[in-house]
């Protein structure tokens, strides 16, 4: 397996509550002192950074066996393989000069260097795991501050290029599913109330994307004036109160609504098991109702694991790879439904 499609392997674990929670991450923008930010930076502060990171992470037993991408070297259908796989920003993904990610060999841990800040080190993992990937990323922020040593101001927290990160420069997320809440009309309401608390929410592909198959990701606002454990704190309990009204919305669904439900379910999974061609919009919209059905049995062996891959194996960057680069438009619309078929195919046949 080449280190491209080995990024992809995250997405194969299970986590707690991931009928509903897709995804937890925590990240920290940090610079290093006396360097200007990376879009003020010369070609050699650059360079400096990378080497001074990359020396930093070298010492660091998290990362005996890394993975690492030069955003420099690599092509843009990998760049865009790896921000369809939730590890690089749009930013990064639009490459630039000593520009690398390094991950961990498990996919746990990850540090962007000469994104919009020098380093936006983050810990990521399937289901509910939002004390877990911070406590994670902490470690790991707290070892490579010892050696690097970030910029700091006792008035105002760690500095950072974008005065919203200014303070802790923690951003926490969690990516929810919650087809329930949608199908009774209470996402709106939802989404209106997040910024009152300080929280803020984003589409499937996080930051300026919209809404779609009704993924939510759901993260802080504010990092200054809270500490990391009151941002932690207060995220956790937002997401706990809306994974149970989610799943007192998906029961109240199947009670009141089955037969409708279930044609909405069946409809979708003959749609992806027998057409020819398929838009990425729409396969993630069919997609999440495959996700929802699998909550009640349905579908043979498929796992919210498998489906959350299956949704990043037919997005536009992997089905160009998987096409040696150069698939249009058209073709990948014609390949992506190649592979829905296939995969809803193989199982059925388990069944």
């Amino acid at each position: 397996m080449d280190n491209l499609r080995k990024s992809d392997e995250w997405l194969d674990r299970g986590g707690p509550d991931n009928n509903v929670v897709m995804s937890s991450r925590a990240r920290y923008a940090r610079n290093l002192p006396r360097i200007p930010f990376p879009m003020r930076a010369r070609h050699e502060e650059l360079k400096e950074v990378l080497d001074r990171v990359q020396r930093a992470i070298r010492n660091n037993p998290r990362f005996a066996s890394p993975l690492s991408f030069s955003l420099t070297e690599i092509k843009s259908v990998e760049r865009n393989y790896l921000k369809e796989n939730h590890l690089i920003s749009t930013e990064m993904e639009k490459g630039g000069e000593n520009r690398m990610i390094i991950l961990t060999d498990d996919i746990k841990l990850a540090v962007m260097i000469n994104e919009e800040d020098h380093l936006r080190l983050f810990a990521l993992d399937t289901g509910f795991q939002l004390c877990e990937v911070f406590n994670q990323a902490a470690a790991l922020e707290s070892e490579l501050g010892r050696e690097l040593g970030f910029a700091f101001s006792p008035k105002y927290g760690y500095l950072t290029a974008c005065p919203t990160n200014t303070g802790t420069g923690l951003r926490a997320s969690v990516m929810l599913h919650l087809p329930g809440l949608s199908y009774i009309k209470q996402i709106s309401e939802i989404v209106k109330s997040m910024p009152q608390l300080g929280l803020t929410v984003r589409g499937f592909h996080g930051e300026n994307s919209e809404n779609q198959g009704d993924f939510f990701q759901i993260s802080n606002e504010v990092t200054l004036g809270k500490s990391e454990e009151q941002i932690i704190d207060l995220l956790s309990r937002v997401i706990e109160q809306i994974l149970d009204k989610e799943k007192q919305a998906r029961r109240m669904l199947f009670e009141k609504n089955r037969a409708f439900i279930e044609d909405e379910l069946w409809r979708a999974y003959g749609l992806l098991a027998h057409a020819r061609l398929m838009t990425s919009h729409e396969a993630l919209q069919l997609l999440s109702k495959l996700r929802l059905g699998i909550d009640r049995g349905y579908f043979g062996s498929f796992s919210h694991s498998d489906l959350n891959k299956l949704i990043i194996e037919v997005q536009p960057g992997h089905l160009q790879y998987s096409g040696g680069g150069t698939a249009k438009a058209e073709a990948r619309d014609r390949l992506r439904a190649d592979v829905l078929r296939k995969r809803l195919e193989i199982d059925v046949s388990r069944n």
